[in-house]
């Protein structure tokens, strides 16, 4: 989680896992060959974690003034928890 929004924040790099979502869904395939159950269960969870962080707390920076408010509550409950585990808005 820390890496994801590190790369929003301070220009890190993004995660593996990270882009490799951003390029399955850019060629609308899956990582490995074969179908679905045939994925590594990991990286389908991680490859869907890092890329709801990321939208959702990309989604949150590009929200001026009250349009803050039009966040999903799927997008609060990501925010939520990284507010929560101190990885967003920490000191």
């Amino acid at each position: 989680m820390q890496a994801v929004v590190e790369c929003i924040t301070d220009d890190a790099p993004p995660p593996v896992e990270l882009r490799i979502a951003w390029q399955c869904n850019r060629w609308n395939t899956l990582p490995e060959s074969g179908g679905l159950y045939e994925q590594d269960y990991r990286t389908l969870l991680l490859m869907t974690a890092t890329s709801n962080i990321y939208n959702a707390v990309t989604r949150m920076q590009n929200l001026k003034g009250k349009r803050i408010h039009e966040l999903t509550e799927a997008e609060r409950k990501v925010i939520r928890v990284l507010v929560d585990n101190k990885i967003l808005f920490h000191a």
